[in-house]
């Protein structure tokens, strides 16, 4: 087995524990700080998403670490199936100041990441409900990142169920990674 690597603007820092299906796993973290957006707000906070500021351009987190998969040379997508549905899931590689159902949606064409997204698919139970935030893709290798705000977000069942079927389809910790971020701390 070829070792995974990871996008040199993601490298895990360490690690982080958690129980699985009666097993213990240790999942790759890597941890990133933001800058908070402070512009013009944007009309569609998608539920009052928080915004960082990446570049002077305001996005969402999924999509800041998306740009950074892709500034790191991989291909990446937010997966998102809010709005969507549990079967056909959004492909986001960015977006606009605009309603859900005006987003460029940049559908993935890679076949094997298509492949191993339908794989754990079906191990999930026909549904990418719990579907881990980003999916990153270099050559052979795939990732599967979820952002995880520091002190505010928690890992839901759906996300443990995904990561298992993703395991069972044949993946295995290290093609995941967890992205902890926070904001930078003000200096005022």
């Amino acid at each position: 087995m070829i070792p995974i690597s990871y996008p040199n603007l993601l490298l895990p820092t360490g690690k982080e524990v958690i129980l699985l299906d009666g097993q213990t796993i240790e999942l790759p973290k890597s941890i990133v700080t933001f800058r908070r957006w402070k512009g013009l707000p944007i009309s569609n906070t998608f539920g009052g998403k928080a915004l960082v500021d990446f570049d002077g351009i305001p996005m969402f987190a999924e999509l800041a670490i998306t740009s950074l998969f892709k500034n790191s040379g991989w291909e990446a997508r937010w997966i998102e199936t809010y709005g969507a549905g549990a079967t056909t899931p959004y492909h986001f590689s960015g977006w606009t100041d605009g309603k859900l159902n005006e987003q460029t949606v940049d559908t993935i064409q890679n076949k094997n990441v298509l492949t191993v997204l339908n794989q754990v698919f079906c191990f999930n139970g026909g549904t990418y409900s719990g579907c881990w935030d980003v999916v990153g893709w270099k050559n052979d290798q795939i990732i599967f990142a979820e952002s995880k705000r520091t002190k505010k977000d928690r890992f839901r069942i759906t996300q443990y169920n995904w990561l298992s079927a993703a395991l069972k389809s044949g993946l295995n910790p290290d093609n995941f990674l967890i992205v902890e971020w926070g904001f930078e701390k003000s200096v005022f």
